[in-house]
């Protein structure tokens, strides 16, 4: 399964808002830090806001930062948000495409299952799983 190149920006944003969820970032420094136009960036952080994933803040300290604590983020959540209208085959659109395999495929059955599972895996996967580990606190007696 291929994901659009816009969700897969938009959970590398997810990611580095994760790493710190108290920290709000710029635009600016998150384009940067993902590597995508800061205009791009900017519809990312609308459809993140949409979704509920993300706060953004105005004015000259304002930024990003997340809505929701990573562990609450459902990976599969997000990636059915951002790619809701995108079909995986030609059969998969909702006017049926144009195969001319159908109706006698059985192909499609085996990818609906198999993009079913991929979106399984997610939805049991939250942000908070995804992100580095954090070295434990050093005690000091």
């Amino acid at each position: 399964m291929r994901l659009l190149a816009s969700t897969d920006f938009a959970l590398r944003v997810l990611m580095r808002l994760g790493a710190e969820p108290a920290r709000h970032r710029s635009t600016e420094a998150l384009a940067g830090e993902v590597g995508v136009p800061r205009n791009h960036l900017h519809k990312i952080v609308q459809d993140l806001a949409a979704a509920g994933l993300v706060r953004t803040l105005r004015g000259a300290r304002g930024g990003v930062l997340l809505a929701r604590a990573p562990a609450e983020i459902s990976l599969g959540a997000v990636v059915r948000h951002l790619e809701q209208g995108q079909s995986l085959v030609e059969c998969f659109r909702p006017d049926g495409g144009a195969c001319c395999l159908s109706p006698d495929c059985r192909l499609r059955g085996v990818l609906w299952r198999a993009r079913e599972a991929f979106l399984a895996t997610l939805d049991g996967t939250t942000l908070a799983d995804c992100l580095p580990a954090r070295p434990a606190p050093v005690r000091v007696a």
